[in-house]
């Protein structure tokens, strides 16, 4: 006996078809939809990141040429003494990366030069003139605030050479190299370095060399953020804030590292006292014995 298929059946099974199309329609409107949201969100995240490595890049555009700071020497040396850190010493307003100087003075022979003289850095009394000067003894130390050996010496000799400093037994003159910038991916070292020009600026060689002691205890810690360094200059009193962001110091710092090198300075710490490099294990008998030399003691 054959089937037959009865209305109601064939309605049924009509009115499901009708179902599924419309339902399958309606997730196909759907998945465009999520697709296209996805497309517009992913073309966001393109544009936002081509803005920030457009402006990251922008930022990292250092001028070759820019302001000596009041706070340094034309050689970008901060220059302390217990009557403070000198100011508007230089004898130009503005230095370039292009315009480098070679030192004619020579440094006496120590244990690295196997015997043979060295270049004195620029700006630097030699160690015979410095003797009848009548000067305290000149500490000049080129350094970088993300090499942990600068952080050890500072350790070992911060105290002490701060406590000359107030007493006037010497004068210390710092010069913040940018050699471990590869070291970190914001250039750290040389933000740190143009921020050490803003900080003294603006506080006493004591509030300074705090600063200085402090941010060497970041050290090896992968650097620290404008923020970070800002906010530890404001415990000691200085808002470096604005000058950090508009990266207003950072051509003296190139200039500096510049001139460094092309002086013989290839790593950090570098520290010479009137004019005759340190290269033993003790820097305060490396220290005392200049200064009761220089006294006739």
């Amino acid at each position: 006996m054959a089937s037959s298929t009865s209305p109601r059946s064939s309605e049924a099974r009509e009115k499901a078809r009708q179902i599924a199309a419309k339902q399958s329609k309606g997730a196909g409107k759907k998945s465009r939809l999520w697709w296209q949201i996805g497309v517009v969100v992913v073309l966001v995240l393109i544009i936002g990141i081509i803005a920030a490595v457009y402006t990251h890049n922008k930022k990292s555009e250092i001028p070759d040429a820019g302001p000596v700071p009041a706070s340094a020497n034309q050689y970008g040396g901060i220059v302390l003494t217990k009557d403070g850190i000198k100011k508007d010493t230089s004898d130009v307003d503005e230095r370039d990366v292009n315009d480098v100087k070679k030192s004619s003075e020579s440094a006496p022979p120590d244990d690295e030069s196997n015997g043979k003289e060295t270049t004195l850095p620029l700006g630097m009394t030699t160690s015979e003139d410095s003797k009848k000067n009548g000067e305290p003894a000149r500490v000049t130390t080129f350094q970088d605030y993300n090499c942990v050996h600068c952080a050890e010496f500072e350790k070992a000799n911060g105290d002490e050479i701060k406590q000359k400093v107030l007493n006037g037994d010497i004068t210390l003159e710092i010069r913040n190299l940018n050699f471990l910038d590869q070291e970190t991916s914001t250039e750290y070292s040389s933000r740190a370095a143009a921020a050490a020009y803003s900080v003294a600026d603006q506080v006493s060689p004591e509030k300074f060399l705090d600063w200085q002691q402090e941010m060497f205890s970041h050290q090896g810690q992968g650097g620290m953020s404008n923020k970070e360094i800002a906010k530890i200059a404001d415990k000691y009193g200085a808002d470096i804030k604005e000058d950090l962001d508009n990266n207003k110091y950072r051509p003296m710092v190139n200039v500096l590292v510049a001139e460094s090198k092309k002086n013989d300075v290839q790593g950090t710490p570098t520290t010479y006292v009137d004019g005759r490099k340190f290269t033993g294990q003790s820097f305060p008998d490396f220290l005392n014995g200049i200064i009761k030399d220089k006294s006739g003691q």
